[in-house]
């Protein structure tokens, strides 16, 4: 599938989808400063979720997620149910449920909107769009992406913009509109470039030049290939990786395939 090729590590490596530690970390930082019991019983399920989850224990952190958020609800603590919310969310997408994924998600999402949170709103606009985007849904998908543009261009962090307007690129071209696909394709080249981010701006020109040459305009598609092998190569003098090396080889047999 097209979009696969786009953006499907670009959802999985985003940090819009914030790691486990940090995650840890903003519910820690945002319970409720009641000591009641059951207030400190909503940490320590907390806690071991988040130690699950560094495990990639899904299923035991699926558990304790579900045993913390009745507690944070009798604690009345919004901002800590959302936080659960989200995070039982992202274990079902971890363990590819992704129907009961969207249901603790949009659960989440009015919470985070009510409490004006816009970190845990483009978190969990990010959830639903990946898991719209696994159940083929991309319609929905776009309309998830298009919201959590303008939160991301408005935060303090904007380094994850350009994926954002990769994916949304890759939804309209999975809803065969190309015209708005190469558009976004585009804003993510021109945004990488003014950071001035090579490994961004090497990715964009990849993306554009699979676009292009699915589209039939082997000559752009060559310039792009070509562009984004010269920063690649240039990488490849001062650091040695396997996905690097990986990555050269396969623009150097897009660049051959499309000069046959």
């Amino acid at each position: 599938m097209l979009l696969k090729i786009f953006c499907g590590v670009i959802l999985a490596a985003s940090l819009l989808s914030l790691s486990a530690v940090e995650s840890h970390a903003l519910v820690q930082d945002q319970k409720p400063s009641s000591a009641a019991p059951q207030a400190a019983e909503a940490e320590n399920f907390h806690k071991a979720g988040y130690n699950f989850t560094l495990e990639r224990n899904f299923k035991k952190a699926l558990e304790s997620y579900l045993s913390e958020l009745p507690l944070r609800r009798a604690t009345n603590d919004k901002l800590g149910e959302a936080w659960t919310l989200n995070a039982i969310g992202e274990t079902y997408s971890n363990l590819d449920d992704n129907q009961q994924a969207l249901s603790y998600y949009n659960q989440a999402l009015p919470l985070f909107r009510q409490l004006q949170e816009s970190h845990g709103e483009a978190r969990t606009l990010h959830g639903l769009a990946a898991s719209y985007l696994e159940l083929n849904e991309m319609q929905r998908a776009l309309e998830c992406l298009t919201l959590l543009l303008p939160i991301v261009r408005a935060s303090k962090d904007r380094q994850w913009e350009g994926w954002v307007l990769n994916d949304i690129g890759a939804a309209y071209w999975e809803l065969g509109n190309q015209e708005k696909a190469f558009e976004y394709f585009n804003q993510r080249l021109a945004y990488e470039r003014d950071r001035k981010n090579e490994v961004g701006e090497a990715s964009a020109l990849r993306t554009l030049g699979s676009a292009y040459e699915i589209a039939g305009d082997k000559t752009k598609a060559l310039d792009c290939y070509r562009k984004a092998l010269a920063i690649r190569l240039r990488m490849s003098d001062t650091m040695e990786s396997d996905s690097l090396n990986r990555e050269v080889n396969e623009l150097r047999e897009a660049i051959k395939r499309l000069q046959q």
